[in-house]
């Protein structure tokens, strides 16, 4: 009997081990929504990671949980995933109720300028204002300038060409507006268009900022070098090539001029013998 008593305490202690599991899950789920709701931007996985006091892979798989919650329940507020960040959000269905009292909508209305700019900018990003302008034929300060007001692009370092042109790239307010979790999910472009304004781009940077020239004088540099070097190396295989011709030659010692001059002595006695009158 005691042993039945035992096995049927099994399942009891499973279920309070599940239930544990939930509770902990659900409140590292509330504790991701306490951080998005109190800071009210996107929040990385690290900041997550340190609100939970977890690691990064845990820490998303609970702001996951999350945003599967939110988009079930369909209520007003959603929680939206923009590359690797989380941010909550208003449901677009509440966005006719919330204008009436907002009245006047943040949302840029973007020009036909505008957005033809900041679609050269998402598409070749990051990317210099004199590369954009290479691509559309016209100047695009305003353009540019209007961009990064509405917070849709923003400079994201310099070109390590003369000048130090800016570098621009897109926000995550520019994914927000487009309703875009990532750059990935970009409608892809036709064929052979993308290839055409990286070809511009590339042409930009050569011609405008004068990369191409540098390159040249650099391959010029490394060619005169070798062509030192491989000089160098020919005036001494040269002097090697005389030292082993020396060496092969009979050697100028002491003992060579004193046979020569030995020589010079016995010829001059056999002449002096030769000349005298006893012979």
């Amino acid at each position: 009997m005691e042993d039945l008593g035992q096995i049927s305490l099994l399942p009891d202690l499973e279920e309070e081990i599940e239930e544990e599991d939930r509770i902990r899950l659900r409140e590292e789920e509330d504790l991701v929504e306490a951080l998005l709701f109190s800071l009210g931007r996107s929040v990385s996985a690290e900041e997550i990671a340190i609100c939970l006091n977890m690691g990064r892979d845990g820490a998303l798989l609970a702001a996951e949980r999350l945003r599967i919650r939110y988009e079930e329940r369909q209520g007003g507020l959603l929680i939206k995933k923009l590359e690797d960040r989380y941010q909550m959000v208003s449901h677009p269905k509440t966005y006719d109720g919330l204008i009436r009292v907002v009245k006047s909508p943040r949302k840029p209305v973007l020009s036909d300028v505008a957005l033809e700019t900041l679609s050269i900018i998402a598409y070749c990003q990051p990317v210099t204002k004199v590369e954009v302008e290479r691509i559309r034929g016209v100047k695009s300060d305003h353009a540019v300038n209007r961009l990064v007001e509405f917070g849709l692009i923003e400079e994201v370092g310099r070109l390590d060409a003369p000048g130090r042109p800016m570098l621009f790239a897109t926000t995550e307010e520019f994914l927000n507006r487009f309703g875009v979790d990532s750059l990935k999910d970009l409608p892809a472009l036709p064929e052979g268009v993308e290839k055409l304004l990286r070809e511009e781009v590339t042409e930009e940077i050569k011609d405008g900022f004068g990369l191409e020239a540098e390159e040249e004088s650099e391959e010029a540099v490394v060619n005169n070098e070798e062509a030192i070097a491989n000089n160098e190396e020919a005036v001494a295989n040269n002097e090697e090539a005389e030292g082993e011709g020396i060496d092969k030659e009979e050697p100028f010692t002491k003992d060579y001029f004193d046979g020569e001059d030995s020589k010079d002595e016995e010829v001059v006695k056999e002449e002096a013998k030769a000349e005298s009158p006893e012979t």
